[in-house]
């Protein structure tokens, strides 16, 4: 009788959703084990486990070992990988974020510029909260993505996303509120 993966590599459609019933459990226990990150992290480490060994499935023979340890091996291999992904992007991260200036941008308008809203601008920036200022550095002047913000400030994604929308808004009221004054 042919084992799962050999059903997958001939074809069986049925043999993918007997896969995963049958060796979800293992694959979970191994990207958990080698992934110390949220849930969501492991869960699409199993997904991409899974879609290697379908697609790597005609590789796999029973002369050189057991369909388990074919299957603990290439999800230990995707884990370790995607482990060493994330470890970059941190390491990534946190040296961008590590080499941007003091975020000031009053210190980096030139006095002779002549440029009025260049310097109001500067000053309304210097004037944000601290988390916001920083990370809206990191976002314009140091180009990081919002997971990257997360990672180098140890903050969740979606408090970046507030940060970030925060500054703007107060930059913008208070670019305008300078600008109705002079109308």
């Amino acid at each position: 009788m042919a084992t799962i993966l050999q059903r997958i590599a001939a074809g069986e459609q049925a043999a993918v959703g007997e896969c995963v019933r049958e060796y979800g459990g293992l694959v979970y226990r191994i990207a958990a084990r080698h992934l110390d990150s949220a849930g969501s992290e492991v869960d699409d480490a199993v997904q991409e486990v899974f879609m290697e060994l379908w697609l790597s499935a005609s590789r796999f023979d029973l002369a050189k070992g057991s369909e388990p340890a074919f299957v603990a091996t290439i999800a230990h291999r995707r884990t370790i990988d995607r482990r060493r992904q994330a470890s970059a992007r941190r390491r990534h991260a946190a040296d961008a974020a590590g080499a941007r200036p003091a975020p000031s941008l009053a210190d980096a308008i030139d006095p002779a510029s002549g440029r009025e809203e260049v310097r109001r601008l500067a000053a309304a920036f210097d004037g944000l909260p601290d988390a916001e200022r920083e990370a809206l550095w990191m976002n314009i002047c140091a180009g990081l993505s919002h997971s990257q913000i997360g990672t180098a400030t140890g903050s969740p994604i979606g408090t970046v996303k507030s940060r970030l929308r925060r500054a703007m808004m107060r930059l913008t009221d208070a670019m305008l509120s300078v600008g109705e004054g002079v109308r």
